[in-house]
């Protein structure tokens, strides 16, 4: 029997960055929208904290692809082995 190897598509933490920089843009335009008085201040750790979402989910990219790269499952420069 042919087993299929289980590939991860990481649509959780996709989604999970997606919905966390929804919301904290969302409190960002609602404090605009209601004159918070100290917003640029907010506004600073809301920006902080979107880019770290951002460098979290794309160093946990790049740890996948060196992983896939390691393991001979992804050829990125095309040189097969001598039975290839």
């Amino acid at each position: 029997m042919t087993q299929k190897s289980k590939t991860s598509t990481r649509k959780f933490s996709k989604k999970a960055t997606a919905w966390a920089l929804t919301g904290i843009f969302a409190l960002a335009f609602y404090g605009m929208h209601i004159g918070v008085p100290d917003l640029a201040g907010i506004l600073t750790v809301i920006g902080s904290v979107s880019i770290a979402h951002l460098v979290l989910y794309m160093g946990v990219g790049h740890l996948d692809l060196r992983t896939l790269v390691a393991q001979g499952l992804l050829d990125l420069r095309r040189k097969r082995g001598p039975d290839a």
